[in-house]
């Protein structure tokens, strides 16, 4: 998952303790994390995605289940992929978060420390796992799969199809079967 800015924004890379911080309302400008002097917008998808709960899970709680923190009652929160980043594309002072698959150029995606150092998202940095907030995404059948669903997930484990995902921007399985 991205995290990610207006192109215009200063600030390219944060702490994930920062992002936490950003996303339940505790730093509110932009200044607070070497940006401009600008009020911070943040956008997250609806809480029926799977992405909002997993960022909720680990960048706003940091990983602490224990922990009772929310998203700021400030947080935008939006229907889609896209929606995400149109109003980041188009507002300078928005942040948000996105799967890999889905950020296009028209937004900055930030560097954030995994406490080695600041990380891009990549299919390299998932993978080795020195990107901090990646999650598994999985295929769940009724009972052990058989005829066309076998050949499909069969087929979307190998190395031709992640080939495909990863030209679609999305993060391939590996090791391919």
């Amino acid at each position: 998952i991205a995290v990610i800015v207006n192109p215009k924004n200063l600030v390219s890379k944060l702490t994930l303790k920062q992002v936490s911080k950003i996303y339940q309302g505790q730093i509110t400008n932009w200044k607070e994390v070497g940006g401009e002097d600008r009020p911070i917008v943040c956008l997250s998808r609806e809480t029926n995605s799977g992405t909002h709960v997993y960022f909720l899970e680990t960048v706003v709680r940091l990983g602490d289940a224990r922990s009772k923190a929310l998203f700021s009652a400030d947080t935008l929160l939006l229907p889609s992929s896209e929606g995400i980043i149109a109003e980041v594309r188009d507002n300078p002072n928005a942040i948000g978060y996105d799967g890999l698959g889905y950020v296009t150029n028209e937004v900055k995606v930030l560097a954030l420390d995994n406490g080695n150092g600041y990380i891009l998202p990549s299919a390299e940095t998932v993978n080795n796992k020195s990107y901090p907030i990646a999650r598994q995404l999985y295929m769940y059948t009724n009972g052990e799969p058989q005829g066309v669903i076998k050949d499909y997930i069969d087929w979307i484990c190998s190395t031709e199809a992640q080939k495909f995902v990863l030209q679609l921007g999305f993060i391939p399985y590996y090791p391919y079967k």
